[in-house]
């Protein structure tokens, strides 16, 4: 994205919650929904990886809007605004191929600014009410890594609360999806399941019969030798149990007239395991408290499915500790009713639209539209009420047929 976009979480209608706990982005194919993601999963990445991970001397491994000649030299800025603890901080940082330009990071206990520290290049500033351990984080700065990022290495006590708030949102996109879905997916579920049986709730029986996937219990199977993880992102992810469950092979059981048979993940269908994913990301978020980004959330789901995932989120009974899903989708009917009820709210609808002219992406909420309540949303955006659809000629395809069947007279093209 070429201009600054800012994805708010703030409710536009009457709401007693400090965010809402759902946001779906619309857009058509190429518009700029998943650049979205990859943004907040470089931000992300930086603040957990950039002390530790990246070398001295490393490129900042930033993706700047390439078409354009003079943004890709430009400075890419990154920032998030959380609640924790009741007290909001604003956090952000700017960079450029080779370095950190400038971060910073203020919070506001009484509505009113109170600097932490700001940075502009290596040169550091910091507000009267940081603790101690300033010095030990600076010390340990390079040019290439975040300040944040330093202090949580160097266990900065107030800082390290914040790193672990930022870090902890957990982002299934391309790169994800299918380590996810092979390894870590089915541990989690496995794993997830049997500390709720553990506590004699029957969580994992009640999500695989919701799903209506035919089967009846996960278990773990035998040792997997050599099993590894190949996305290292996910490795301080897992906790030694996940990583010891994702070692194991898993055998899902069907039971037809009575008669168990166990089939192997592999004989399993994608969406399956796509369920599986997904429904435990999402509950393993919910008990935390944490956030989901999920790039195009309808791959291999049913609409149905989508919609009972996003209800987790939505019930503050269920989701008492604000645990937030942020999804891209092409699914036009999560924007209307299902089982009688409306999935989104107005002020959870986002749209991605890319300008024609200079291929730069904008991002601009449902809520612009001043939709009123109950209206049909759906219907709306399929029609391009809302832009953010794929604008084709009317007959293109057919237009572009005619052309060759003309030419050919009607010969079979071979395969």
């Amino acid at each position: 994205m070429r201009e600054p976009q800012e994805l708010n979480f703030v409710p536009s209608y009457a709401d007693d919650r400090p965010a809402v706990p759902v946001v779906a982005v619309y857009g058509a194919n190429a518009s700029g929904k998943s650049t979205l993601i990859d943004a907040y999963a470089f931000f992300q990445k930086a603040v957990q990886q950039s002390q530790a991970r990246w070398l001295p001397g490393a490129p900042v491994p930033r993706r700047p809007f390439l078409l354009d000649h003079t943004s890709r030299d430009e400075v890419s800025t990154y920032a998030a605004d959380v609640l924790l603890g009741g007290v909001r901080y604003a956090y952000g940082f700017s960079v450029t191929d080779h370095e950190i330009v400038e971060e910073w990071l203020y919070s506001y206990p009484k509505a009113r600014r109170r600097v932490l520290f700001e940075r502009s290049a290596m040169a550091m500033t910091y507000g009267a009410t940081l603790g101690g351990g300033k010095v030990a984080a600076e010390r340990i700065l390079r040019p290439n890594s975040l300040y944040l990022s330093a202090a949580a290495q160097s266990s900065h006590p107030e800082l390290s609360r914040l790193w672990t708030c930022l870090t902890g949102p957990f982002v299934v996109d391309d790169s994800t999806r299918q380590v996810l879905v092979h390894s870590v997916a089915g541990a989690m579920a496995a794993s997830l399941y049997q500390s709720f049986a553990d506590r004699g709730l029957p969580i994992g029986s009640e999500v695989l019969a919701a799903a209506d996937l035919g089967v009846h219990e996960i278990r773990e199977g035998q040792e997997r030798p050599g099993a590894t993880f190949p996305e290292d992102e996910l490795r301080p992810r897992l906790s030694a149990h996940l990583r010891s469950a994702a070692s194991r092979s898993l055998e899902f059981v069907h039971v037809v007239d009575g008669e168990e048979f166990v089939l192997p993940v592999e004989s399993e269908s994608a969406g399956t395991k796509t369920w599986l994913n997904l429904v435990s990301t999402g509950l393993t978020a919910v008990l935390g408290g944490n956030a989901v980004w999920v790039d195009e959330i309808d791959i291999s789901l049913h609409p149905m499915l989508t919609a009972k995932l996003i209800s987790l989120f939505q019930d503050p009974e269920l989701n008492p500790r604000g645990a937030q899903l942020i999804f891209t989708t092409h699914d036009a009917s999560l924007l209307g009713t299902m089982l009688g009820e409306q999935v989104l709210s107005r002020d959870q609808v986002w749209f991605v639209e890319k300008a024609p002219a200079t291929g730069a992406a904008e991002l601009y909420p449902l809520s612009d539209f001043k939709p009123r309540k109950g209206e049909n949303f759906e219907r709306r955006y399929l029609a391009g009420s809302y832009g953010a659809v794929p604008l084709l000629p009317e007959t293109a395809f057919e237009d572009m047929l005619r052309k060759y069947w003309g030419a050919h007279g009607g010969e079979a093209v071979s395969a």
